[in-house]
């Protein structure tokens, strides 16, 4: 770049006259003014080459203030490639380790749903087998065991094991909880109606429950715990959910008027901000809410897609049962998640109060409905009320509306699931999509 050409001289020139007629109201010629150039050109040169000079700045994405708060909003949830997930500072319940798609599992243990010869098959073999048991409710065997060092994908154990692939075998994943970060501040939220007001069996697979915490005086709600013995859960994720379904007091009102809770405890502490679960107990907890007849299980947790996951919730539906399960927050391009992807489970997406959707709720073919899951008040494991956010939030409202019409329509989930597809409203697209899915679900202003 260089200033040194008539049109750019006669610019700045002009501008110096005008300069000059305004502030002494003397004319000066531009002759005169082109002499006393020199110096600033010089000076102005000097500037430009040296910036020419400098490394161009990196640009700096433009973000807006709402996403940025949103980000650091969100929990710092990385874990290590390689987790202890220890009961005291001596000993170690189990190793987690992070595998493809950042999916995690417990080093190198597996699980197989084994008839007898498969379980002599698997006896001979160099493999030692954790634990042997049989999940009545659910019809099946399960054989929990660890492979030796090097053995990593399922085609080689199938083939070590002199197994087809018929066989339903798969890793001890980690599932996660699918929840926000809690707001400072808390206003009462007593708009919300209960779904129905009669007494209801609802079952939930998440953390434990800060039973002591005021919104639940009165309730009705039994725990049991499959955390491996020594090793406890945290409070935080299973009392937003509990609050959420059965919780009262003057900032809470109840998704159900009287309902008695079955919670099954399989998560564990992770870290500060996450949570997990193993298949294993999973399971188990399945298997439990089963033998207690429990019609609507809520599960609000995801993961990968797994055999014996898959297996164990068909075998838990074949028993007259609905599991409803959050979608998952990994945001609209993620994979899908489990359980909720799977056809036979209600999925739900979390939207806010005015309908948009929650901006980390999952996306897909998948989702079935979606509900109130933003900033939305419940108890807290800290025996305080707050506000939370998550697809983990949206699921008790389906789970709450399932119950009241099961028992509306004597147990006939058809009729139920029908009558839920009615109730929906609407969003986005006409129809069925994959966002909202069949629409949206609010309390009723009349119980159902």
């Amino acid at each position: 770049m260089n200033i040194k050409n008539t049109r750019v001289k006669h610019i700045i020139a002009a501008s110096l006259c005008i300069f000059s007629a305004t502030s002494s109201a003397n004319i000066v010629k531009v002759d005169q003014v082109l002499g006393q150039l020199n110096p600033i050109e010089q000076r102005i040169e000097q500037t430009i080459e040296r910036a020419q000079r400098l490394p161009l700045p990196v640009p700096v994405p433009q973000v807006s203030i709402d996403e940025l708060k949103a980000q650091i909003s969100e929990p710092i949830s990385s874990l290590p490639n390689v987790l202890n997930i220890n009961i005291n500072s001596q000993n170690t319940a189990f190793v987690e380790v992070e595998l493809e798609n950042s999916f995690r599992a417990i080093e190198r243990q597996w699980l197989l749903m084994a008839n007898s010869q498969q379980l002599n098959t698997l006896q001979q073999q160099n493999v030692t087998i954790v634990s042997v048991k049989n999940y009545n409710a659910l019809n099946m065997s399960l054989v929990r065991f660890n492979v030796p060092q090097g053995v990593n994908s399922k085609s080689e154990l199938l083939k070590a094991l002199n197994l087809d692939e018929s066989a339903i075998l798969d890793r001890n994943h980690i599932y996660q909880a699918q929840t926000g970060e809690p707001t400072a501040k808390v206003t009462p939220n007593n708009s919300i109606a209960p779904y129905c007001t009669q007494s209801v069996k609802i079952g939930m697979i998440d953390s434990a429950i800060n039973t002591k915490h005021s919104a639940f005086e009165g309730t009705n709600i039994t725990t049991q715990s499959f955390l491996p013995q020594g090793l406890s859960s945290p409070n935080l994720h299973g009392t937003a959910i509990a609050g959420l379904i059965t919780g009262k007091g003057a900032k809470l009102s109840p998704l159900l008027g009287s309902a008695k809770l079955y919670s099954a405890e399989v998560f564990y502490r992770q870290s500060e901000y996450a949570q997990g679960a193993t298949l294993f107990a999973i399971v188990e907890a399945l298997n439990w809410l089963v033998s207690n007849k429990i019609p609507v299980i809520n599960m609000s947790l995801t993961g990968p897609n797994n055999a014996v996951l898959e297996a164990s919730i068909t075998a838990a539906i074949k028993q007259n049962v609905l599991i409803v399960a959050a979608a998952g927050n990994q945001g609209p391009a993620s994979q899908p998640l489990y359980p909720g992807a799977y056809k036979s489970v209600i999925a739900v997406s979390a939207i806010d109060a005015t309908n948009q959707i929650y901006r980390w709720s999952n996306k897909g073919g998948y989702i079935d409905f979606a509900a109130l899951g933003v900033n939305v008040v419940t108890s807290q494991g800290n025996g305080k009320f707050g506000r939370e956010s998550g697809t983990s939030m949206a699921a008790p409202h389906v789970s709450a509306a399932l119950s009241c019409l099961l028992l509306k329509h004597g147990n006939n989930k058809t009729k139920a699931l029908n009558e839920l597809t009615s109730l929906a409203v609407d969003l986005g697209e006409q129809g069925k999509d994959t966002t909202f899915g069949y629409g949206a679900i609010y309390p009723p202003k009349n119980a159902l």
